[in-house]
């Protein structure tokens, strides 16, 4: 960890300003900054102990975080719902149960 903060300074401190910068419209944008960004934290060796020696924006990276998480969940949701077909030879009440169990998510 020590090793991190005295020789990756500069490197941390892009990677703040990237997060800092970042904006974006797009929630495609945020997944794939948050798969970079997440790409390039995994070279640190603790990446919560390291960060904490520096001014890391961790609300605005953990809420990007978040975002993208969500929405792959949505994503799964919605081919779950798409590819759901209806089989005229599962009983009606199973087919009604997987249908409310969809409408629940």
């Amino acid at each position: 960890i020590r090793e991190d903060i005295q020789t990756k300074g500069e490197f941390i401190n892009d990677l703040i300003k990237k997060v800092v910068d970042a904006g974006y419209v797009d929630i495609e944008d945020v997944v794939k900054f948050v798969d970079w960004l997440d790409g390039e934290l995994s070279t640190l060796a603790d990446e919560r102990a390291v960060l904490k020696h520096f001014k890391w924006p961790e609300k605005k990276a953990d809420a990007m975080r978040e975002a993208a998480v969500e929405y792959r969940e949505l994503k799964m949701l919605e081919q779950e719902i798409s590819s759901y077909k209806d089989d005229p030879d599962i009983p009606c009440v199973a087919s009604l149960k997987k249908m409310a169990s969809l409408l629940d998510k």
